[in-house]
């Protein structure tokens, strides 16, 4: 299954990559995605030491706001390949929803790993889509 078909089945109405402000509303679906598991890992996990506690606060504002360097290039779309956004953009934002999927199964103990993870996964993200606007 493609990408973005993916998304689609995982996201109501996501919109896809097809105008700016597809492309924006599908980075918002995405961050929000990621940011609701995110969300959900505190109450869970109980009390976490401040160090996790502090980084787990800082992805959360991360995917709270679209990343300004990555995202206006990825915005403006001008000459972007579809297949670039259908493509490579789009199965780096399944392999964040599938990452935000894993929040649940995560505990104090398993915590810190996932949040190199999910760090790891945003930046890749950003240069992907930073990436497609220099092919443009």
């Amino acid at each position: 299954m493609e990408p973005l078909e993916q998304l689609r089945l995982r996201i109501a109405s996501f919109p896809g990559y097809d105008g700016d402000l597809d492309r924006r509303r599908s980075d918002e679906f995405v961050r929000s995605y990621l940011g609701e598991a995110l969300a959900e890992l505190s109450p869970r996990c109980g009390k976490l030491p401040s160090e996790l506690q502090a980084r787990l606060d800082r992805l959360l504002l991360r995917v709270g706001f679209s990343a300004p360097k990555a995202f206006a290039a990825h915005n403006s779309g001008l000459g972007i390949p579809s297949s670039t956004l259908d493509g490579e953009i789009a199965a780096e934002d399944v392999a964040t929803i599938e990452l935000a999927d894993q929040a649940r199964s995560m505990t104090a103990d398993s915590l810190s790993g996932y949040l190199d993870e999910v760090t790891a996964a945003l930046d890749r993200r950003d240069a992907v889509m930073r990436a497609a606007a220099t092919q443009s």
